[in-house]
């Protein structure tokens, strides 16, 4: 194998190989190029090459989520290593693994005026779960000490707990030479990865039996899991006890109809004041991820249980609702499995309750829609029906995954959202690596600000038939219309968005289809063409023209509607 002349950097691309990282998206630059040529040299590594450093780490997570499995990023040294951050965040905070590759220039030219160089270690540290910086090798140079260190890192990326790890690689020139390998050359040393599950202690399971029969009022709240989720079997039979409330959002992508409430929001507005001490439940448990509602994070907070209990394993400890009592770092199916063994003898029939009110509450979402004028609301409950069996539905943020949860989610659609740090800033690059993972149908829904934000998700060879965009143009950042902060402020146009953006201009600069609707009826029209075949096989991009509607008037009168005002 013809490969890279700096050993030690062929040896990373072997050991990445044998690892199991089969994709890496390369930025390109001169300082990074005896990383390019390894891992393009790789037989089995497949390579992307995307420009844009921020989009290109954005590709790569939504590529690990499709693969399920780690993914690689390569970049030049100085400000580039930067323009990862925001990807790196977003994966930390939801545990996707994303192997960091940076070059560097030689340690004693930091600070020294050598150009594009910054101080490149340590760089990420408060968002990665660990970081390395390999010695600076030069050709032929011995590469045992920088082996062992990659292999750390590898081992680092995955298991129990995956996440971003980086690896910072000062590189001095010369840096295009090449060598000729055999397979005799390069390392055979295979990772050994821990498998042994984590087991509630001795005194745990007390605190859980003792504090599960003391409580009546139980909840369940589930935040974001991956698409694949796939429950325990023993957290199925314990949200059918009548004592149990389930909460979840469709990122949680668990669903169960006749028990879970699926529109946290829409069944928290039928609630009042008075009514709060029989919906506040004694013992939360909280699952999952992120969760997007913000009023039920202030229900919680201004109501708080007397127990709760956060179950799983996370890179970091979060206190979400400001009252944890005791964090369980185990798997949902050991948890569960444990708490199957107690009996509850509790007589509340505090589910139903919870479940009454969300069946009220979709009566009146159905009734209020159905009746309602073309807005951001008329035209999601279009989108939303209209989607596909299977599909992959990356939800931009903002206003648009916050209408997502007022509708019931599709039982076979997998949820994904960038929901660790919720940024706008890469949500099109996400969904471009998804749609790059798989050949099922990726569908983003995409607010316009989001869209104009990252156009250099377009910007690259790998735009696939299977990816479907649905721009919500409502005249730029619409959602602050309905925050009350704003508009008191006076200055509601530093935080709106409005702009001169052409969006079928954009779609043609990079080879894109486009269609358009700005009524319920073109909307309905448009989805036969809009999820047919593409004949020139690149993306399809829907713009859903709002921007004249009375988008903030209608959802505050949704939400007065549900309240029974």
């Amino acid at each position: 194998m013809l490969s890279s002349g700096i050993t030690h950097i062929t040896h990373l691309v072997e050991l990445c190989a044998s690892h199991g990282i089969q994709h890496i998206i390369l930025s390109p630059g001169s300082r990074n190029a005896p990383l390019v040529i390894a891992f393009d040299a790789h037989p089995e590594i497949k390579t992307y090459v995307i420009h844009d450093e921020r989009s290109a780490a954005f590709f790569a997570l939504g590529l690990a989520e499709s693969l399920g499995q780690g993914v690689a990023i390569c970049c030049t040294s100085g400000s580039a290593p930067l323009n990862y951050s925001p990807a790196i965040a977003e994966a930390y905070y939801r545990n996707v693994p994303l192997l960091i590759l940076t070059a560097d220039r030689p340690p004693e030219l930091i600070d020294q005026g050598d150009g594009q160089t910054i101080r490149q270690k340590n760089v990420y540290q408060n968002f990665i779960k660990a970081q390395f910086e390999l010695p600076c090798l030069g050709v032929g140079v011995n590469a045992d000490s920088s082996d062992q260190m990659v292999m750390e890192a590898l081992s680092e990326l995955s298991g129990v707990c995956p996440g971003p790890v980086h690896l910072n690689i000062p590189l001095a020139e010369p840096l295009y030479e090449l060598k000729e390998y055999q397979p005799e050359d390069l390392p055979t040393r295979q990772l050994s990865k821990s498998t042994t599950p984590k087991f509630l202690t001795v005194e745990e399971e007390q605190i859980i039996q003792k504090e599960w029969a003391s409580a009546e009022k139980k909840l369940i709240i589930i935040g974001q899991q991956n698409g694949n989720y796939i429950p325990p079997e023993a957290l199925n039979q314990i949200i059918q006890l009548p004592s149990v409330a389930v909460l979840v959002e469709n990122t949680s992508n668990f669903y169960h109809f006749q028990k879970v409430c699926h529109c946290i929001d829409r069944t928290l507005a039928t609630i009042s004041p008075d009514e709060i001490e029989d919906f506040k439940p004694d013992l939360l448990i909280s699952l999952g991820g992120a969760v997007i509602s913000k009023r039920i994070k202030k229900f919680f907070r201004e109501n708080k249980p007397k127990i709760n209990w956060r179950v799983g394993e996370f890179n970091i400890e979060e206190d979400t609702y400001q009252s944890l009592t005791h964090s369980f770092k185990v798997s949902q199916k050991t948890f569960f499995d444990h708490l199957l063994t107690i009996e509850d003898q509790s007589l509340s029939n505090f589910g139903s309750k919870w479940k009454q009110r969300d069946f009220e509450a979709g009566e009146n979402h159905e009734e209020y829609v159905a009746q309602s004028n073309f807005s951001d609301l008329k035209a999601f409950d279009s989108i939303l029906q209209a989607i596909p069996e299977s599909t992959n539905l990356q939800m931009g943020n903002s206003s648009t995954v916050r209408y997502c949860q007022l509708f019931d989610p599709i039982k076979s659609v997998h949820y994904y959202s960038n929901r660790g740090v919720s940024g706008i800033d890469g949500c099109s690059s996400t969904a471009l690596g998804m749609a790059n993972g798989n050949d099922q149908l990726t569908v983003l829904i995409s607010g316009d600000t989001s869209f104009f934000y990252d156009t250099n998700a377009f910007w690259n060879n790998y735009l696939r038939e299977n990816l479907r965009v649905i721009v919500m143009n409502n005249g730029g950042g619409g959602i602050f219309e309905f925050i009350d902060g704003p508009s008191k402020s006076g200055r509601l146009d530093y935080f709106y968005a409005p702009h001169k953006g052409k969006i079928k201009e954009l779609c043609h600069l990079y080879g894109m289809d486009y269609l358009y609707a700005s009524s319920f009826d073109e909307l309905e029209a448009v989805w036969a063409e809009f999820y047919s075949k593409s004949a020139t096989k690149t993306v399809k991009v829907l713009e859903v023209d709002t921007a004249q509607c009375e988008n903030a008037a209608v959802l505050k009168d949704y939400f007065k509607v549900l309240k029974g005002k």
